[in-house]
């Protein structure tokens, strides 16, 4: 299976063709990430991380493994790269072609791809382990209306990695809101390069408010959890998402004003790779912070590792979807048959893992309004490979079914529901067509 533009010994196949052949890389790149966060998490619970939540200072358990493990965090700005590129994708087709974009489905899609198993984990593990903290209405409502990390009063077990959910909702609405304040000014453009740069009005100022939000935030000694979890941490990732989305539709609607770093970029993927790696060794290094812990402490480290995110994140996703000639590497590494899989249910494997852990790891006395520990404070009590072989399986079969059972067969009623709708208005269309078509 071809994973770029071209079939081997002959011309481009059909214009949607290689694009999906493309993405395919993109659903195992998703997979990586997952397990790359599932990985520095359990490396956290285990102790290979070290950690100065509790007071004082609790040094790394492996030098080489908190190293390594320490570094995996970077991969979850991946994901908003990707939700920038995917939501602003037909925007930017609409715009750059100047064509009436397709407005079904998109608010029913984005729900039912991030709310109905993001719930389910959540009234599991609100029975199962968090049925003591509940004192009103707002407690249990909060999680539900995804305000719990903004009127936050400490760990709910199995939340602790949710406050990325409430970050994607709220780009889902951002980024629609963009295209809509820019789409006259850049539909003046005379030339689809004219419109594609137009569109790009909000980049310099999503970068803006992301420096602004990590020199606030930090200054005023918010922590890295206000930065990352208030979604103006990560505008410079959407931001980058929505330049390549841009960029995708100009080199399909304009091949030769295609922008030069895509055309490299589908032409040295391996380059692109190795760019990935460097940065993701560099973050493991921790410049300007502490090898080995589970967060950066100055705000020199997290300005290094702000522009780390950007460039592994940009450079791993133009060397998925850049057109040019597939890459061997990529084949193997990201869609192999494993690792797709994994991408299918990655959303579920993210969610999960915090919850398996909090299952293997508790006294039986600790669930259905009994007394669970925060995972920080049972930390440490279990071996590095036999809590992640744990995690992993647990987590495997969890997100499976959540994928088999509610998030597959709910997407595919929503496409029903769209296609029903999108009908409705054709056929409602056609005699309004005709009228207009009889001579006077």
């Amino acid at each position: 299976m071809s994973v770029t533009a071209t079939r081997q010994g002959g011309p481009p196949a059909a214009a949607e063709k290689p694009a999906k052949q493309r993405y395919l890389a993109v659903d195992g790149l998703r997979g990586v990430c997952a397990l790359a966060l599932l990985f520095t998490h359990v490396a956290m619970i285990a102790g290979v991380l070290g950690t100065k939540e509790l007071g004082g200072t609790i040094a790394s358990t492996s030098a080489v493994g908190g190293f390594f493990t320490g570094g995996l965090q970077i991969f979850a700005g991946v994901f908003f790269v990707l939700t920038g590129m995917f939501v602003y994708q037909g925007f930017a087709k609409s715009v750059i072609n100047g064509t009436p974009r397709k407005r079904e489905g998109t608010v029913i899609r984005r729900v039912l791809r991030l709310l109905p198993a993001y719930y389910a984990m959540y009234f599991v593990v609100l029975i199962a382990l968090n049925l003591q903290q509940i004192d009103s209405v707002w407690d249990v409502f909060r999680p539900l209306a995804l305000l719990h990390i903004y009127d936050w009063d400490g760990w709910s077990n199995g939340m602790e990695i949710t406050w990325t959910v409430p970050d994607m909702a709220q780009f889902y609405l951002l980024l629609p809101l963009l295209a809509w304040a820019t789409f006259k000014f850049a539909s003046r453009g005379k030339t689809a390069r004219a419109r594609a740069y137009r569109m790009m009005l909000p980049v310099p100022l999503l970068f803006a408010a992301g420096i602004a939000w990590l020199l606030y935030s930090q200054i005023n000694g918010l922590g890295t959890r206000a930065l990352f979890w208030y979604p103006m941490g990560l505008m410079p990732e959407v931001a980058i998402g929505m330049v390549i989305a841009i960029w995708l539709e100009l080199q399909k609607a304009s091949p030769n004003e295609a922008p030069k770093l895509l055309t490299f970029a589908g032409r040295h993927r391996v380059l692109f790779l190795g760019i990935a790696l460097t940065c993701l060794l560099i973050n493991c290094a921790r410049p300007g912070s502490e090898i080995g812990m589970d967060d950066y402490y100055s705000l020199t480290a997290l300005g290094i590792f702000y522009g780390l995110l950007a460039i592994l994140s940009a450079s791993l996703l133009l060397s998925m979807v850049a057109p040019g000639p597939e890459s061997r590497v990529i084949r193997a590494v990201f869609t192999n048959r494993v690792i797709l899989f994994v991408g299918k249910i990655s959303y579920g494997v993210y969610l999960w893992q915090f919850a398996v852990m909090h299952f293997y790891l508790q006294k039986p006395n600790a669930y259905f309004n009994g007394e669970p520990m925060p995972l920080m404070l049972i930390r440490a009590g279990t071996g590095f490979w036999e809590l992640q072989l744990v995690t992993l399986v647990g987590t495997i079969i969890l997100s499976t079914i959540s994928y088999y059972v509610l998030e597959r067969p709910l997407m595919n009623w929503g496409e029903r529901v769209i296609k029903r709708r999108a009908a409705r208005k054709a056929a409602a269309a056609l005699p309004r067509q005709r009228e207009e078509s009889v001579p006077v």
